[in-house]
């Protein structure tokens, strides 16, 4: 295929082609991300990824396992997990705006916020889900990705960082005061 040779071929200092492809993609998904949700559905994102992600690593494979028509086996393959972690992420986004959550966070809209604010919150949402599905992968399919990618996204400190840092953001993240007043 001639896009991964040109790709393959692609260096620039450290970083291979792929890493910055994937880089490329993940900055243009932050954007579009972020501009079309607005504040409150990144929020309301952000716990759904959190719910999704403490669901999946606590679900009792085993016994799923027993159930044949799922065809799990010795555990559940890495697309089976990231199906229901997404699976569970949409779920979630639709109820927790009809649920007593909504009325606590208030997020009965869109929700405004400035460029920067839209920005960060998109880069921790894109991270955090980038660093749940990359986790979900066996170690085998981890080999091909590139350095960079896998420093900022794989491992246990990656780990940390991308379940800590929507936290701290959001938890940081001043109110304005003239958008919530309308």
């Amino acid at each position: 295929m001639p896009y991964r040779q040109f790709l393959a071929s692609f260096h620039l200092g450290a970083a291979s082609g792929w890493d910055l492809f994937i880089i490329l993609v993940f900055l243009i998904t932050v954007l579009v991300y972020g501009l079309f949700l607005g504040r409150n559905r990144l929020i309301v994102l952000l716990l759904s990824s959190y719910f999704s992600f403490l669901i999946v690593n606590v679900l009792p494979w085993e016994r799923l396992a027993s159930l044949g028509w799922l065809g799990i086996g010795d555990g559940p393959s890495a697309s089976l997990e990231i199906i229901i972690f997404l699976g569970i992420i949409l779920l979630f986004y639709f109820l927790i705006p009809r649920s007593v959550l909504s009325s606590v966070l208030r997020i009965r809209k869109r929700g405004d916020a400035s460029w920067l604010r839209l920005l960060i919150l998109s880069v921790v949402q894109v991270g955090l889900l980038a660093m749940t599905i990359l986790s979900f992968l066996p170690k085998e399919a981890l080999a091909d990705i590139g350095s960079i990618v896998k420093m900022v996204f794989v491992g246990s400190s990656a780990q940390f960082v991308w379940t800590i840092l929507p936290i701290l953001t959001v938890v940081l993240m001043r109110r304005n005061k003239k958008i919530d007043e309308k």
